[in-house]
């Protein structure tokens, strides 16, 4: 039965708050911790295998370069040898035997040429020159070179190259190794001789001297593939590595490769001076060593800082469900219908700020339940006023229509067409809450205002619109013209003593709607424009309040941005324009930009002089 109770324990510890934050705590910290090793880890072994790559790489080039001055110093002396018009050339034409007085001068020029050549050349072994005419050897340099000694099958190999190509390859110098370049001697488009430069293959050694571990391999190819140096443990490490290698020399770069069941860090890079291809293998496990190393430091670290983690989560479990447990209880009090219940809780942690709050709680819903019949009152009350303001604009409607019938009855077509005016302002204006509308809706609001205020003015000013059609079903905020409209009629062109003029404009300026309001009135001050947007009621003979400018203004700024808004441009008694730019909206962008009507009406001079 004691295991039973266990069970039980255990069971009802993983079901409390208490098992789940233990729990919890425990996961996430796992969690945390192992991916904190992780990425530790595998940031350290990138680190680490990206310092020997780039060493290797870098070591590379640093072989390549000096093993390219040599060659490349030794290229420019086989020049000397090929072009020399007073002694090489002259020599092997000659055809002097050997053993003729003319014969040995010929080699005691041939010597002294050659020794001038390669004096002070410590990379240099041997230079010889061979003719192909004759057969003689000329050379400078050890061991000793004669025709018997000659490898011919190179000197074929040098024949049958171009005569500008400098030829490169690994041979032996009696026991020892060595790198020989080869040219061709030409005269008169005759092959005539041969040069070769035999250059000690020391120089290899301690140019590609590069070891990044013990068991890494270094080769150097040449184009043929052919092994030039090899600087590796195993003697046979080559014919294992031949798959390796023939890839290898395909491609430069550093990649991984798979071989003999192990996995292979390869860097291969080709030089432009010699075309030998240098690559390196270096094992990951040589690499990955001090890796391992440090992945068991993280492990331990890690198992250490979990258990000291689950030992403070305990503690920490056990202290916040204890107050959980009574703030359960207290609401569990409030469930039962008492709003009237405490609880010894007094910590200042995040638990007691919760049971402080969940006290205001109680005494906000005891005052919300005081107060409800009131509310339920007052929402009666706010029902029948919101249906007496519905009823009012149906009201008006009928009565302007009735207006309107009885005007068309008795032939007053004036009082039929403000009727009728009025009617479209006010269908607008109240018969819907659209935030935006198109601006052919905008447009009609302007022209049926325009229609009553004729009648006010007696037909004292003109109108004029250049509306690009394209721009007529781009979306507008509702209102925001007539405001304008009415400004320009009644502050500016409304005390004119002759007939003025009224400019409305629509147009495309790239990703923006630009509307233009204008009138050649009394136009403006600084002063005036500068509060016609500042102050909330607008003074010096402005409009007062109402869907006045500052009005269009705020409610541009508020839905398009502050970069968005209304623009005054003016010139006292000579004109007055209000320009309102907005962004065009998405699915507008096939809308063309062209102006409809003359660019230039009455007045339309000094109306644009400002721009």
């Amino acid at each position: 039965m004691a295991w039973l109770k266990r069970i039980a324990v255990l069971l009802s510890f993983r079901r409390s708050i208490q098992g789940r934050i233990f729990a919890a705590f425990s996961l996430v910290i796992l969690a945390a911790l192992a991916l904190v090793g992780l990425v530790v880890y595998y940031h350290m072994t990138n680190t680490i295998q990206r310092n020997a790559t780039d060493y290797v790489a870098d070591s590379f080039r640093r072989a390549d370069e000096n093993t390219g001055i040599v060659i490349q110093d030794a290229s420019r002396l086989m020049a000397l040898v090929v072009t020399n018009q007073e002694i090489v050339i002259p020599v092997l034409l000659s055809g002097n035997s050997e053993v003729s007085l003319e014969g040995f001068l010929d080699q005691k020029r041939m010597d002294s040429f050659l020794s001038y050549l390669i004096a002070y050349k410590s990379n240099i072994k041997r230079i010889t020159v061979a003719s192909a005419i004759d057969g003689r050897v000329f050379y400078e340099g050890h061991p000793y070179q004669d025709r018997l000694s000659l490898d011919w099958g190179l000197m074929e190999e040098i024949w049958l190259a171009p005569a500008e190509k400098i030829f490169i390859k690994h041979t032996r110098i009696g026991r020892e190794d060595a790198v020989t370049l080869g040219r061709k001697i030409v005269h008169n488009r005759q092959t005539i001789g041969v040069v070769m430069i035999d250059l000690n293959y020391d120089l290899l050694r301690n140019n590609y001297n590069i070891r990044p571990s013990e068991d890494s391999s270094i080769y150097v190819l040449d184009e043929n593939g052919e092994v030039v140096f090899r600087q590796s443990a195993d003697d046979n490490e080559a014919e294992m590595n031949g798959k390796l290698l023939r890839e290898a020399m395909a491609v430069d770069g550093v990649r991984e490769m798979g071989h003999g069941g192990s996995r292979q860090l390869v860097v291969s890079l080709k030089a432009e001076s010699t075309g030998w291809t240098t690559v390196g293998i270096i094992p990951q496990r040589a690499l990955m060593k001090d890796s391992f190393t440090l992945g068991q430091r993280i492990v331990q670290a890690v198992v250490l800082v979990y258990l000291a983690v689950l030992l403070v989560s305990i503690a920490v479990a056990s202290h916040i469900t204890r107050n959980l447990r009574q703030l359960y209880n207290a609401m569990k009090r409030v469930q039962e219908g008492n709003f009237f219940v405490t609880a010894n809780i007094t910590a200042q942690d995040e638990v007691g700020q919760f049971y402080r709050m969940f006290q205001s709680m109680l005494g906000r819903i005891r005052e919300l339940m005081d107060g409800l019949k009131q509310r339920e009152a007052l929402k009666r009350e706010a029902e029948l006023a919101a249906l007496q303001a519905q009823i009012r604009p149906h009201f008006l409607y009928n009565s302007l229509n009735t207006i309107k019938y009885l005007a068309a009855l008795n032939g007053a077509r004036n009082i039929e067409e403000v009727s009728s005016s009025l009617i479209e302002m006010l269908r607008g204006v109240l018969g819907h809450t659209n935030e935006f509308i198109p601006l052919r809706e905008e447009l009609s609001y302007v022209r049926s205002y325009l229609t009553i205020q004729r009648y006010k003015y007696a037909d004292r000013f003109q109108v004029v619109y250049e509306i690009d059609d394209q721009l007529l079903d781009a979306p507008v905020l509702k209102l925001i013209l007539q405001p304008l409209v009415e400004n320009a009629l009644t502050h500016g062109i409304g005390s004119l003593p002759d007939h003025g003029s009224i400019w409305v404009k629509a147009f495309r300026d790239g990703t923006e709607l630009v509307l233009e309001v204008g009138d050649n009135g009394v136009g403006m001050t600084a002063a005036q424009m500068e509060a016609a947007l500042r102050t909330d009621t607008l003074r010096d003979g402005f409009r007062e309040g109402g869907m006045g400018i500052r009005n269009v203004n705020e409610r541009i700024r508020m839905v398009y941005g502050p970069a968005y808004g209304v623009r005054l441009y003016s010139r006292p008694h000579i004109f007055t324009k209000a320009e309102i730019r907005i962004p065009i909206a998405k699915g507008e962008n096939g809308i063309a930009e062209r102006f409809v009507g003359g660019r230039r009406a009455a007045g339309l001079d000094a109306f644009e002089a400002v721009d």
